[in-house]
Formats: structure tokens, sequence, C-alpha cells
């Protein structure tokens, strides 16, 4: 069993290399083992390539006969911009199917596991599954939620404010709290925030790292109007900056943005005549993306919360006090019994604050 695990590790880790590449499709991994050795492996490269089994395939060739395949999700059986994976697996003769989780995708789920076994592979499943589910909780909330996974963080001060009175919050919490983000960052495919953060900041969006994959920056928007020199509309990523807005664009201002390549959606206003937060995410999940990490500021994160749209909260605790500034979340509730409950997982010190992580009760499963 021990060395089950091994193998399906191994695959885990192909599959996580292919993060932001293979939106909206699932990041899978595959390796396919021979007498303990393994004899290929791969995993899904970016959107549109050859998925991980066939990798795995190629890489093993004619040895593939009676191995057995470890792969991270449920091989697909229908035609879609590539041919369906488990008709290969059989061809190949391949004897034995480890996999960690079935697929979510209505179109795959549970056929591509009987196909396996009537053509007399014997195919065992949830194999580290929560750590597929994990890898891929974007994919799956697309699936499932028709919307992307979405990961709330916030930084207030220990009596509850995100800034002075004034608007300041850089900067609340430390460099090794802020690096941390940088690296959240890198994990979803996109990050979003109100353009009042962007006026208020002038943010980068950026992950630390910039040689690989750089999540599109969302930034929600009820005018175009903004200053010119804005970092979002001048530095080297303006193709992966995405404004979504409630006005009617004037053509000599979207063509001045779509220009420096930002892309431009226009969606539906919310009662208060705001974007609208569920249209928003449904929009985004119709563009591909599966997974957003929400930076502020307290009137979006008071909609998600209210909504019941944040899937999980990080929210950082720094040692400060203000005595008074501008509350984290945006007020929703009038009383105790509208309050809305969350779930505390986890917590830890990162420098010289705290983050909390949990989920809201709604999104708890039993």
């Amino acid at each position: 069993m021990t060395t089950h695990f091994q193998w399906m590790r191994r695959a885990l880790h192909l599959a996580s290399k292919g993060r932001g590449f293979t939106s909206p499709n699932p990041m899978v991994g595959a390796v396919l083992v021979k007498n303990h050795h393994i004899i290929g492996e791969g995993y899904h490269e970016k959107f549109g390539g050859p998925h991980a089994e066939v990798m795995a395939l190629r890489q093993a060739g004619v040895k593939a006969k009676d191995a057995t395949m470890y792969v991270t999700l449920e091989p697909c059986s229908h035609q879609g911009k590539t041919p369906p994976c488990a008709p290969q697996v059989i061809k190949a003769g391949v004897s034995r199917v480890y996999i960690s989780m079935t697929d979510p995708n209505p179109l795959v789920n549970q056929n591509g596991i009987r196909m396996l076994e009537n053509a007399g592979v014997k195919v065992y499943t949830g194999l580290l599954e929560k750590e597929a589910r994990d890898l891929n909780r974007g994919f799956i909330s697309l699936m499932e939620k028709k919307r992307p996974w979405l990961t709330l963080k916030m930084a207030q001060t220990a009596d509850g404010y995100i800034a002075d009175l004034s608007g300041k919050s850089q900067w609340i919490t430390s460099p090794p709290a802020r690096e941390f983000v940088m690296s959240q960052r890198a994990l979803h495919d996109g990050i979003m925030v109100g353009l009042g953060t962007v006026l208020k900041d002038n943010p980068g969006l950026l992950p630390a790292k910039r040689d690989a994959y750089i999540p599109w920056r969302i930034i929600l928007a009820g005018t175009l109007m903004m200053p010119d020199s804005l970092k979002i509309l001048t530095d080297d990523y303006t193709q992966r900056t995405m404004i979504l807005t409630c006005e009617n664009p004037e053509p000599e201002r979207l063509k001045f943005l779509t220009d420096r390549g930002l892309k431009i959606l226009t969606i539906p206003a919310d009662s208060t005549g705001k974007v609208s937060i569920p249209k928003v995410l449904e929009v985004l999940g119709e563009q591909g993306i599966t997974s957003v990490y929400c930076e502020g500021g307290g009137q979006i994160a008071g909609t998600l919360i209210r909504e019941g749209l944040c899937d999980e909260i990080q929210l950082f605790v720094a040692p400060k006090v203000l005595g008074q500034g501008l509350p984290v979340f945006g007020g929703f509730a009038k009383n105790l019994d509208q309050a809305v409950r969350l779930k505390w997982e986890d917590i830890q010190r990162i420098g010289p604050d705290l983050l909390v992580r949990g989920r809201l009760d709604s999104c708890l499963q039993d």
C-alpha cells in the first residue's frame, strides 16, 4: 500500500505542474509502473494539449502492456479537444488503473471507469482522493457550481479595520505576510479587486515569480474612467488584465483600453447600480477561469460573504490597533441573529501576523 501512495503522490506532483495552463480543464498527472519501476509518466501541460494518460503511454511504448497506471482523475471517455483517454489505456494493454477521484464532468463521470472495467481492466478509486480534490477544487467548482472557486483574502488590524479613516491601508501586514499572499496568487487563475483598491493602492496584482504563468488581473469597475498611468494599464501584463464593468463603454475609451491589450466585459448591475458579484463569477466561469483570489475591499468582501460566494477565507490579523477606521467587511447584519457563521479551520503565525483560515458554514460539506 505504501508503494501505491508513492506512485500516486508522484502523479499528483506531476499534475500540479500544469497549474494555470490547463484551465478550464483539470490538472492531471499519470504514472505507469511495471515491476516496481516507472516506465512512463506525464501530465496535462496545457489546454488543448495531450492528456496525462497519453503522455505516459507514449513514453512507455510497448512496455505499457500489463502495466499499472496511477492517474489523478478518471480517464475521459468522450471526444473533446483531444481523443478520449480510456480507449487508449485499454488499447495499450494496461492491466490495472488506480484513480484518485472520479471526474465531476457529467460527460465523463463514471463512464471512463465503466469503459475500463468492461474491457477487463481492474480499476481502483479513491487513492489520495482528498489531495486530488484539493488540487482541482477550481475545476470541481466550475463543474458543480458553474463558477470559480473563490478564496477571499482580507487583512485587518487587531480591532477589525482594513484601513485608517483616510483610506490608507499600506501596510497593515508585515513583509512575510505579503510574500505569502504573492505565493497564493500563483495558485489561482485570477486575482480580483475593486476599482477602489486600484485607485487607492495602484497595485501590480502579480505573483512573486513572473517567469511562468501569470494569473488574470480582474478589476470590478463601475466606470472605465481611471488614470492612464495605473500599473494595470502600463506594465508588461496588460494582456492578462480584465475589467468587468456595468457601464456602457464609450467607443473611444474602449478602444484605448483594448489597444493596450486589456479585455473589457460588460455585465449587468445589481440593485444598487454596482457590478453584480454573482454575475461576475458566472461570467468568469464562462471565460474558463476556475479559481479566483479576491483581495478586497470591504464592500466586495461583504457581498461575497452575504451571498455565500466565497469557498475559503484567509484573514490576516496584524498586531496593530487603530481605534477607528474602515471596517473589514461591509455591513449587512443588523443584529447577531443575522450574523453569517464561519468555521475556522486553521491558524498560523506568519511573521508577527496571524493567518486564520476558514469557510462559511454554508460551504461546509457533511
